[in-house]
């Protein structure tokens, strides 16, 4: 009997499952290759709209079907099926579930539900595989084959039909062309059968549309580059294959695919990985068979013979397993990444997945934490940080990765000169910014410094009179009044308040007190004043370069703009500030004088209470440090005079570390993502204004939120101190 493509048993078992919602108004959710072969096998069903995550995608069609909003679906159809990948089944439910009150399946039948809490991630029988087991089943048989996708090779990005829409937006920005080439792309792959090469697909893209024999090589090169820039290999596998071929074994390589066989090998070469003889490298579009129906494993059967100790090594349970094993052929299931993903600690922020941008954030996230198909076996599924740069790649890394990038383009748009990166949270940003702006580049040019401040420092340059000088007395401060005076003011007490200087105070609850108790000092505190004023201000027009022509704008976490504002105050220079979050209330008396935008608040937020960010401010506020104590104020000579180092500094460089891979994942993220960057740099800022909140958020609430868990060793670099508080040094817990 013949053998059906994968196309035709989809079209098959959906009609099998479906039969009888025929005449029902069916909402289809999906609008990748899924839908794109389903529809055309299912016409006599009455398909009253398709739904994506993407709103940008409403109105647009896809086999005369429209793509409609999910807002009061209930007017349009009667249930909602997902056509998707069955591994993004409960993530897009996830994402729907609270907005329809219809019925909404799964394609295999199944009503759509969220897994049950009580079932853990830890009870999965996978984590109990290893590498040692695979390599012992390996060292049994004489003829081993690999899988490529997922298997061998992972990409950096979290699906692989986002490749499409990746290329789509280069195609925008980089040719300059308009073409909508992921859904023509789709549609013809979907016409063109299982078993076409992408130079056959491209053909009949090219009868479609308007564009040169070049336009369309240019494309077709466009789209095999993007997809193996983002390709690496999968090392734990990658070892056990270049093992097999060193032990003389002989070594097959088999996939479903469109690329040709000199493409495959041109993508192993470019991932490291020994290129073997063209005869045991296996392409379904070559083949014309494939894995899924079972045809590739069929002819492979004949050729190795069924004596033969074989043993596939692959991810897809039916293709790759199942498969095989009917035609004598042993198996081993290794999980993909994003399979990996959605079966650990980690698996609910997929539901946040809403843009291209989104989707090559969380693939490079999943790229290094899951390259390993074992990296979870010892875990039983938790995600567990004991490695300092793989923990600000994957924690830190897409937080500062949006912010910097969102400073970037603001700062321009806002005409900022230069960037004032308040200490001490602006240390590794101003470091990190360097680089991103190394790698945006576009031309405009503009300056960056990190300038010492703080609020005990400018608190005390802008004391000018009796209101100053009440408004630092009782700045709050918890300890004896002698750490006050020291703290605070950099005076030592005498025995003229003897009474009073081991004695524990509030400032804030005792600020009457302390006004009378600091009387024998408040001469010599006023005249520090003037003379700490002087050489900051001093300081600020060499070194920070505050010139009344220059447009600047201030670097800070966060919240109420103080720093910013007394800055303002003393220098008499009006600066915008970009910070992480803000107090944008008009309860806050500084936003009546400063200019400020926050990063990681949305909406009506003005307090930002919703802030993701601002949950989880003190992990940001750890980390954004320097490697000194408080910066007191500036000496008569120009140099910073800091409080002494503490834990924050005796383990710094943890956080070096830290940052280390904090930079490598903005390296990672631009490098993929520049040329789209540079175009749509004002539909991208947009887009995080408009969001109520992002990927980056929900990663790094999340991980620190128990999703995972962070080793004490990467934990004792997280110290919390503010000395002008009179706070002790805290470490952080996750």
């Amino acid at each position: 009997m013949e053998q059906k493509s994968k196309y035709e048993i989809e079209i098959e078992n959906f009609r099998k499952i479906f039969d009888d919602k025929k005449n029902m108004r069916i909402a289809i959710y999906g609008i990748g290759r899924r839908t794109a072969t389903l529809l055309p096998g299912i016409t006599d069903y009455n398909i009253t709209g398709l739904l994506d995550r993407d709103k940008n995608n409403v109105g647009k069609e896809l086999c005369d079907i429209k793509v409609i909003p999910i807002d009061n679906i209930e007017e349009k159809a009667d249930l909602i099926i997902i056509n998707s990948d069955p591994s993004n089944y409960e993530i897009i439910f996830k994402r729907i579930s609270g907005k329809v009150t219809i019925p909404v399946y799964y394609a295999d039948g199944r009503l759509a539900c969220l897994s049950d809490k009580d079932k853990s991630y830890e009870q999965n029988e996978y984590w109990k595989s290893s590498y040692e087991e695979l390599k012992d089943k390996i060292d049994q048989a004489d003829i081993v084959s690999f899988d490529i996708f997922d298997t061998l090779i992972m990409r950096k990005i979290f699906s692989p039909e986002d490749v499409f829409r990746l290329l789509g937006e280069k195609i925008k920005g980089e040719l300059k062309s308009d073409c909508n080439i992921a859904d023509i792309r789709a549609q013809v792959a979907a016409k063109c059968g299982p078993f076409a090469t992408i130079n056959e697909i491209y053909e009949k893209i090219k009868k479609q549309i308007d564009l040169t024999d070049k336009n369309m090589s240019d494309i077709m090169q466009l789209e095999k580059k993007t997809d193996m820039d983002l390709c690496i290999a999968r090392k734990d596998i990658a070892e056990l294959y270049e093992y097999c071929i060193e032990s003389g074994k002989e070594v097959y390589l088999i996939s479903d695919m469109y690329y040709t066989l000199q493409d495959i090998k041109r993508l192993l070469d470019k991932c490291g990985l020994s290129v073997i003889d063209d005869r045991h490298i296996w392409i379904s579009c070559e083949k014309k068979k494939d894995k899924i129906s079972g045809s590739l494993w069929k002819e492979y059967s004949s050729v190795v013979g069924k004596n033969a100790k074989c043993i596939h090594i692959g991810d897809n349970k039916i293709g790759d397993i199942e498969n095989s094993k009917k035609y004598g052929i042993n198996s081993y299931y290794v999980m993909s990444g994003k399979d990996m993903f959605r079966n650990s600690s980690l698996s609910e922020l997929a539901a946040n997945i809403n843009t291209v941008s989104d989707s090559i954030c969380l693939g490079l996230v999943i790229a290094k934490l899951f390259n390993s198909p074992f990296a979870l076996c010892s875990t039983n599924g938790k995600v567990l940080f004991d490695d300092s740069e793989i923990y600000g790649y994957c924690v830190y890394g897409p937080l500062l990765e949006k912010f910097l990038i969102w400073l970037y383009y603001n700062s321009r748009k806002d005409g900022i000169d230069k960037l004032l990166f308040f200490a001490r949270d602006g240390y590794f940003l101003e470091k990190d910014y360097k680089i991103a702006s190394e790698l945006l580049c576009d031309g405009y040019r503009q300056d960056w410094c990190y300038l010492p401040i703080s609020r005990r420092l400018i608190y005390m340059a802008a004391i000018e009179n009796e209101e100053d000088f009440k408004r630092v007395v009782a700045f709050p401060y918890v300890g004896t009044f002698a750490d006050y005076m020291k703290s605070r003011f950099e005076i030592m007490v005498t025995d003229a308040t003897s009474q009073y200087n081991d004695r524990q105070i509030n400032a804030v609850g005792d600020s009457h007190n302390i006004l009378k108790w600091i009387q024998p000092y408040k001469e010599k505190i006023m005249q520090e004043a003037k003379a700490e004023r002087e050489n900051y201000i001093k300081y600020l027009e060499i070194d920070g370069d505050m010139q009344k022509d220059l447009t600047y704008g201030t670097v800070d976490l966060g919240y109420y703009g103080t720093n910013q504002y007394y800055l303002q105050r003393l220098t008499n220079i009006k600066t915008k500030g970009y910070c992480f979050y803000a107090c944008l209330s008009k309860d806050n008396m500084y936003m009546k004088d400063i200019s400020v935008d926050a990063c990681f608040q949305y909406g009506i937020d003005y307090t930002a209470e919703k802030s993701l960010a601002k949950k989880k401010n003190m992990h940001i506020e750890t980390f954004i440090t320097a490697p000194h104590g408080m910066i007191k104020y500036i000496d008569n000579h120009g140099s910073r005079i800091c409080e002494s180092d503490g834990k924050s500094q005796k383990y710094f460089h943890i956080k070096e570390k830290v940052n280390c891979g904090v930079v490598n994942f903005i390296r990672d993220y631009i490098n993929i993502y520049k040329g789209v960057l540079a175009v749509n740099s004002e539909e991208y800022i947009k887009l995080m204004h408009d969001r109520k909140e992002s990927l980056e958020d929900n990663l790094f609430y999340n991980m620190l939120n128990g999703m995972c868990d962070v080793s004490k060793d990467i934990l004792k670099g997280f110290y919390f101190d503010n000395d002008f508080v009179g706070g002790k040094e805290i470490m952080l817990e996750i």
